[in-house]
């Protein structure tokens, strides 16, 4: 589980990272990285970085208990990627899950959450 401190949770959060944000495409998920200076928030103290996650799945893809695995199965793949490294940053994320993602298997979820990091400047190799 992410800490409440890594966790997009407002309705407005989610609509700026959306209005503001780049975003990247895989067929399992999209990305959307929203970057901003280091001293925005401030949760570690002065002039630290830190990123926040959201998690969406559209009604589309199904029923309730459908999107919750949907978004499980990302959320797990991040949390196994963290704690990232030290960037020059913040950031807020948006991962939007595809209805792919609910029959993928458990490394095609980690190398698709692994490419999307990558290609967003959240991680390095």
């Amino acid at each position: 589980m992410l800490q409440v401190e890594q966790r997009l949770q407002n309705n407005r959060e989610f609509r700026r990272v959306y209005a503001q944000a780049k975003s990247v495409v895989h067929p399992l998920a999209v990305i959307y990285v929203l970057r901003m200076p280091c001293t925005d928030y401030e949760p570690g103290g002065p002039n630290s970085s830190f990123v926040r996650f959201g998690f969406v799945v559209s009604k589309k893809q199904g029923g309730a208990v459908v999107r919750n695995r949907i978004k499980r199965r990302l959320r797990e793949a991040v949390r196994l990627r963290l704690p990232l490294q030290q960037l020059p940053f913040s950031a807020d994320v948006v991962f939007v899950g595809r209805k792919r993602l609910l029959t993928a298997e458990a490394g095609e979820v980690t190398s698709a959450v692994d490419e999307l990091l990558l290609k967003s400047g959240l991680a390095r190799n």
